[in-house]
């Protein structure tokens, strides 16, 4: 199913392909986000190509729906002319400054380039708008619970039988499977996200003062987590699993001063994440080098991002299944009464979320003379869109309006920050793995001392750079924390069921440390400039002295 566009390779013709783009993702149900950043692809894309073409002739656009994946292309006849490459350098710094961040937009949004007998291609490639999650886990664990009460009221003996001979062993082929692609989803993902950055040399001007903040929030948001996981989690079980004690530095020390692997094959086979990482980080940069002289390779790279990309959204599409098949078992089974305390962990990651906050408004207090209030009042729209939709890329629009219009921020920082602070920021997915993973081993009898928690919290540290920017994405990092702690992939079911509420105020946690970062770093730049300034000002005078 698709539909094709021929149109003059000219300004002119934005117009007519907008409308085309518009209307036909409306009618395949795309978001008003999507619609957005397709149109803003389109654009950049043919004003690229209408400036160095000589012939001024044609270009095709096409949209094609294959399943639940919509693919826009752009097809040029005539030399390489690849958009997603920008020029070394450039005479105007602050042009410069925005093309980096529209680079890393286009970055974000699984953009491929390739060149095939004369002709250019760069295919776009989205999704249509799924059923919010929220809603489909709710329907799934409502539903889960009645049918559980139902069987333990009127068949409870039936009910285990089926546990046993049909909701287990398709809770646990489902759970091992998300296993399974944990590791070409990290090493995929991070290279791929490397790859399609440009110029990270002329990025360094304000990526350190951004890098510095974020550091910042992942420490308070770790010393927070295992200050509640102190106070209210630790000790509480009756049983020790001490073999996962004994071997838990071990295996994090192996992980971080084994970072640099004796081969290319052994850290997929032993799932050492940090290894994994280590490779995707040198190889994204050793490609970003030598962009454009291997373009199958970095196409290669490209679409095996994009083909374990859509088999996550397809196992996440199923979650809402598994939850009702898990939480069930779990009610015929007789564990029912564990649902009910996860209030206490709602309770414990909402304030952990609201210690967070409280630090970066005393920063923004402290630092730029700026009270709650007051940031509040400019911060309100897109605050409000992250925490109703539970999604960063939603916030675009009203966040860069509000950073440029009320905040006054100046505009390179704000179109480099807020598609950086997409990957970056997500300080809250902290609290998320190392409290829930607890209370999850809590149900299982499994306990753990404050010294274990020190290598799992760095562990978390470092996987929250790895949180997927949509909601309820984030389920394989749980794998990763419930196979170190040697708690039960069931366990995951009831996991993931929380992270899927917690995702909307912790997105508008993130979202809010990109925005106090940009207005620190506008400080920052601003404390530089005016030093700058001075400085030449004392130089002549001494001159004309």
């Amino acid at each position: 199913m698709g539909t094709k566009k021929l149109l003059p390779l000219s300004l002119l013709s934005l117009d007519q392909a907008n409308a085309f783009v518009q209307e036909t993702l409306k009618k395949y149900k795309c978001s008003s986000t999507d619609n957005m950043k397709a149109q803003l692809f389109v654009e950049e894309t043919i004003a690229y190509w209408q400036e160095r073409s000589s012939d001024k002739g044609n270009f095709e656009l096409s949209i094609q729906k294959r399943f639940k994946t919509i693919t826009l292309a752009l097809n040029y006849w005539g030399d390489p002319e690849n958009p997603l490459t920008l020029p070394e350098t450039t005479d105007d710094e602050e042009s410069d400054y925005k093309r980096i961040g529209q680079s890393i937009l286009i970055g974000l949004s699984a953009v491929t380039y390739s060149y095939e007998n004369g002709c250019n291609n760069v295919s776009y490639t989205l999704k249509q708008k799924p059923l919010n999650p929220a809603i489909t886990t709710v329907i799934g664990l409502v539903g889960a619970i009645i049918s559980g009460l139902i069987f333990q009221a009127v068949a409870p003996d039936l009910g285990k039988q089926i546990g046993t001979t049909i909701l287990t062993p398709v809770s646990s082929t489902f759970f091992n499977f998300l296993n399974a692609i944990v590791i070409p989803v990290l090493f995929f993902s991070a290279i791929s996200s490397i790859f399609n950055m440009d110029n990270l040399a002329q990025m360094k001007r304000i990526f350190r003062l951004l890098l510095t903040w974020s550091i910042a929030v992942i420490l308070v948001a770790t010393g927070v987590s295992l200050a509640i996981a102190r106070i209210f989690l630790l000790g509480n079980t009756a049983t020790t699993n001490h073999g996962t004690q004994g071997d838990l530095w071990n295996q994090i020390g192996e992980m971080i001063f084994g970072v640099i692997p004796a081969n290319m094959i052994k850290p997929f086979l032993d799932g050492n994440t940090l290894q994994i990482m280590f490779l995707a980080i040198i190889g994204g940069i050793v490609m970003l080098t030598l962009k454009g002289r291997f373009p199958f390779i970095a196409r290669m790279i490209n679409e095996g991002n994009l083909i374990f990309t859509t088999i996550l959204d397809a196992v996440c599409a199923l979650m809402p299944v598994v939850v009702f098949i898990s939480i069930l078992n779990m009610m015929i089974s007789g564990e029912g009464s564990a649902l009910l305390g996860t209030i206490l962990l709602i309770v414990l990651l909402l304030s952990s979320f609201l210690i967070i906050m409280l630090v970066m408004l005393l920063s923004l207090a402290f630092y730029e003379k700026i009270g709650p209030i007051a940031y509040f009042k400019s911060a309100a729209p897109f605050l409000l869109i992250a925490l109703s939709t539970a999604s960063s890329s939603a916030t675009f629009a009203s966040h860069t309006a509000t950073a440029l219009g009320k905040q006054k921020i100046r505009d390179y920082l704000v179109h480099f920050s807020i598609p950086v602070g997409v990957l970056f920021n997500k300080q809250n997915a902290i609290p998320g793995l190392l409290l829930t993973a607890l209370f999850v081993g809590n149900i299982y009898g499994i306990a753990f001392s404050f010294a274990d928690m020190i290598p799992v919290a760095i562990l978390c540290m470092i996987l929250s750079i790895a949180v997927p920017p949509s909601p309820g994405m984030g389920a394989f990092l749980f794998t990763i924390v419930f196979n170190l702690l040697g708690i039960p992939l069931e366990g995951l079911a009831l996991a993931v069921t929380i992270d899927i509420f917690m995702d909307y105020p912790a997105t508008a946690g993130h979202v809010m440390t990109t925005n106090i970062g940009m207005l620190h770093t506008e400080h920052r730049l601003k404390a530089i400039e005016a030093k700058k300034t001075l400085q030449t000002n004392k130089v002549s005078g001494k001159r004309e002295a």
